[in-house]
């Protein structure tokens, strides 16, 4: 049987302790969904984004749990560090 890689446009994105990101996947939206879902249940911050396929690849994050916010605020100030003036 073969797969359709094609369904396979949705992964998993786990912050870890250092700030990183642990990326998982290629899924379809229910294996995302169920990954998700353990993840959520253990407390974790985690999100499931999706492909959008057009000139150019960008993921487009459908549903998240935890502190994103804090990832996002230290990243946005440390990229603003480093501007120089």
């Amino acid at each position: 049987m073969m797969m359709d890689i094609s369904r396979l446009k949705y992964r998993v994105e786990v912050l870890g302790g250092h700030g990183d990101i642990e990326r998982y996947g290629p899924f379809n939206e229910q294996k995302a969904r169920e990954f998700f879902e353990v993840e959520e249940s253990f407390g974790g911050t985690a999100r499931i984004v999706r492909l959008e396929e057009g000139i150019q690849q960008k993921w487009e994050v459908l549903t998240a749990c935890g502190d994103w916010d804090d990832y996002e605020r230290g990243r946005h100030e440390k990229k603003k560090a480093e501007v120089p003036l």
